[in-house]
């Protein structure tokens, strides 16, 4: 078998009849089975364990609801709620985190069985470890949606009524049980799991450095007690996250354009995708086709620091971004690797390897970033079996080449797809490859927790607690920036003036703060890192920044000069030329409530002591 796949045996560890356990061909009981005898064995609790791997995240476009990315399908109307300021209290669970309770259920079931099984006390320790991650993994997104919320850590009966209609506990509480538990799974699950890809000491480990990171910061910046508690254990994971994978990917593309992500260095869990076992998806080819509406913003692409390590702002490498091939150059490559570089071709000589006919136009720049990807990555033209990126751009039904970029929605020049409202488009999970095809069977692997998340989790916390210095840099920035070609972070040259645009505080928003301009620079190295991988909206709320989403969203600079008479060409501010626009400016603030989520109406009408986040109007009294 190519791959060992994330599969769901739930139901054949509880309620088959013969089934055999695929890796130790184990016949168990016929019959009816009871949860006393689907729970005896180290086998048994293996088989029930995998259905939980399927509650980790699938492959996507992230951080929609942000500055990164704008969601431009329908103009005025397509941004999520969040940023339209039309988020209403939900009626029922359906599709909400409240939802995870489900998912929680199952693993209490687990749990509530290791005790009486006929294990031995190191293996109920390692599976206790095991249902505790996973515990912790839902009720991390709990915590982070509403705040406090109910705490259940058995399967409930008729007779638990204290817990059935009792109030929440209290963000203290449910913060310090999803620590205890994720320290004591680190002590007592096997230090390799169960196999590769498996949930392992240093899963556990990466967890919780994001965890307390995310905790640490939020309760700096939303005024509540024991921060530093949570920033200092960040601290110490991370540290040993970072011993135990010290190298990291040397091409930062291989983290998501590889087949197989078990030998990729740095790498500590990953979604396993395979055409052999019918688990595939779709990432790639719906961000070639017609649905490519999740746009790069310019706030973003004004991020990505030039090759010497300075901003567009003031660095002298900066060209301006009046075009786009000089605004993509001497610039960090992941911008190249995450926003699709600029080209145009000629289509109508020779042929490659997919059958299109195509031709280099006597422009010299038009081929500039198409040879200096291909430099970049170590590849040469039209592979057929090339999996990584190159361009020209292939749409991806059936290879058709796209003949330049940018593509505008509004000038398509006979080719439909792979257009952008902006000139940006997000081609981060994008590879070079005929197998997608029209059934969309893609089969990338997708990282999970990676040691960089880790990098970046240590850097962010050894600053909170005031104690980032060169060495730390060294140890985690640098090791970034050199792989994407940017000069290293110099700690002692990062002063007020550094970056012109530095967040100084929005007097909008009561008690916002200015941010110190090393925090900056390591939050624009997370962003940067972490792009469309579903990190920024968290970010955003754990700093008490989300009015940042706000922002009017824009592209890159046009003169509708440029194209045929009659082209209707949107700018900021009307006229003729200027930077694109698509939405209209938000005219909101970002409430102080929008930061927890309302809870379901009607768990409240089935528990009336459960209170409902301030804020929030349910009708309910």
């Amino acid at each position: 078998m190519k791959k060992y796949t994330f599969a769901l045996f739930i139901f054949c560890a509880i309620a088959f009849t013969g089934c055999l356990n695929n890796d130790f061909m184990e016949r168990y009981p016929l019959g009816n089975p009871t949860e006393e005898t689907a729970f005896v064995t180290y086998d048994n609790f293996k088989a029930y364990a995998w259905g939980l791997y399927e509650t980790l995240p699938k492959l996507g476009y992230g951080d929609t609801s942000t500055d990164d990315i704008s969601y431009n399908q329908t103009r005025g109307s397509s941004e999520s709620n969040w940023i339209r300021g039309l988020v209403t209290v939900p009626d029922k669970r359906n599709d909400t985190a409240w939802d995870y309770y489900a998912f929680i259920r199952r693993v209490n079931l687990m749990l509530g069985r290791i005790d009486s099984s006929q294990m031995t006390e190191a293996e109920k320790a390692h599976w206790k470890s095991v249902g505790y991650f996973f515990r912790s993994y839902r009720y991390f997104s709990l915590l982070s949606a509403y705040g406090g919320v109910p705490w259940i850590d058995r399967v409930l009966s008729d007779n638990d009524t204290e817990l059935i209609n009792g109030p929440r506990a209290s963000r203290d509480e449910i913060a310090k049980h999803i620590l205890e538990d994720l320290q004591y799974a680190e002590q007592h699950i096997n230090v390799n799991g169960d196999g590769n890809n498996t949930i392992n000491r240093a899963v556990v480990q990466a967890f919780i450095s994001r965890f307390c990171l995310f905790e640490g910061t939020w309760r700096k910046y939303h005024g509540l007690n024991d921060a530093e508690t949570y920033l200092k254990e960040c601290k110490r994971v991370s540290a040993e996250v970072m011993n135990s994978f010290p190298e990291i990917c040397s091409n930062y593309d291989d983290l998501f354009c590889s087949l197989e992500l078990k030998d990729v260095p740095g790498v500590i869990l990953y979604r396993e995708f395979s055409n052999a076992e019918n688990v595939i998806h779709a990432t790639s080819i719906g961000g070639t086709t017609g649905a490519s509406y999740y746009n790069p913003t310019r706030d973003l692409v004004d991020s990505y620091l030039c090759s010497d390590g300075k901003t567009r702002w003031n660095s002298p490498l900066y060209k301006g971004d009046k075009d786009m091939y000089d605004e993509f150059s001497c610039r960090d490559h992941r911008l190249w690797l995450q926003v699709t570089p600029p080209y145009r071709i000629d289509r109508s000589a020779s042929t490659d390897a997919w059958g299109n006919k195509w031709q280099f136009t006597e422009v010299a720049k038009d081929r500039s970033f198409i040879d200096s990807l291909n430099i970049r990555l170590g590849i040469g033209y039209g592979s057929a079996k090339e999996r990584q990126k190159t361009l020209p751009f292939r749409q991806g039904y059936d290879g058709g080449i796209l003949g330049a970029v940018p593509h505008f929605d509004f000038y398509l020049e006979n080719q439909p797809w792979y257009k952008s409202a902006f000139g940006y488009n997000n081609w981060k999970y994008y590879c070079t490859y005929l197998s997608m095809g029209s059934q969309r069977n893609e089969e990338t692997d997708m990282p999970l927790f990676r040691v960089e998340e880790v990098m970046l989790n240590y850097a962010e916390a050894m600053c909170e607690l005031g104690e980032f210095d060169q060495s730390v840099a060294d140890r985690t920035v640098n090791k970034l920036r050199s792989r994407a070609n940017v000069a290293p972070m110099k700690v002692a040259e990062i002063n007020d003036s550094f970056d012109p645009k530095r967040d100084l505080g929005n007097p909008a928003y009561p008690g916002d703060y200015a941010i110190n301009p090393l925090l900056w620079e390591i939050r624009r190295e997370r962003r940067i890192e972490l792009f469309s991988e579903g990190f920024r909206f968290d970010d955003l709320r754990r700093w008490k920044k989300c009015h940042y989403a706000l922002k009017k969203k824009l592209g890159m600079y046009v003169k509708a000069s440029d194209f045929p008479a009659g082209t209707k060409v949107t700018v900021d501010g009307g006229g003729t030329e200027g930077y694109l626009e698509f939405h209209p400016a938000q005219n909101h603030t970002w409430p102080d409530y929008y930061y927890l989520n309302p809870i379901p109406r009607n768990e409240r009408v089935l528990n009336p002591q459960l209170e409902q986040n301030p804020g929030w109007d349910d009708g309910i009294k």
